[in-house]
């Protein structure tokens, strides 16, 4: 029903995007979302500690362009959803730094090794092909261990851009 795009802000590298972005949005009636940079996999292309910025200097930079008005929308991810008062669309903060979701986090992942991602910031997983493999087209065995996985998704994550990352894999890796 609605597009919706992401965008991670590095501090110094696309900063300056940000406002252009929500003008891109708002011609094309398109939500758009702000993500901070998650910590996962090694990197060497920048620093991560220098590179961040987060959520609030994102909603600093719409605000002083395009004020915005926190609204009350929920989705089934992450996003804290402001509106502005000339347009449609939704301007999203997705903050695992600044503002930990986990309380309020319904999200896992199924990566393609088939490995069941209970938390992005945590490395704990089930291996669902093994489970498919072991036990061809027993739906009900394969339902019983998502939902006995679940029992164990952890409370929340523990991001710091100073620290080397404690994930190992990449997005690209886990699928979105």
């Amino acid at each position: 029903e609605r597009i919706k795009l992401n965008a991670v802000i590095l501090k110094g590298r696309n900063d300056d995007e940000v406002v252009p972005l929500v003008e891109f949005a708002r011609n094309r009636g398109v939500d758009i979302s702000f993500i901070e940079e998650m910590p996962l996999g090694q990197i060497s292309e920048h620093d991560r500690d220098s590179t961040y910025f987060s959520s609030d200097a994102v909603q600093q930079a719409i605000s002083a362009e395009y004020p915005l008005i926190a609204s009350a929308e929920v989705t089934g991810g992450p996003s804290r959803y402001f509106r502005m008062a000339d347009s449609q669309i939704r301007v999203g903060l997705i903050s695992p730094h600044s503002h930990n979701f986990c309380a309020a986090c319904n999200r896992i992942r199924v990566t393609v090794e088939g490995q069941l991602l209970l938390c992005l910031g945590r490395e704990n997983s089930v291996d669902l092909r093994r489970v498919v493999r072991r036990y061809p087209g027993d739906l009900e065995r394969l339902k019983e261990t998502i939902v006995e996985a679940l029992q164990h998704k952890p409370e929340r994550h523990y991001f710091n851009a100073a620290d080397a990352p404690q994930i190992v894999r990449f997005m690209n890796m886990t699928g979105g």
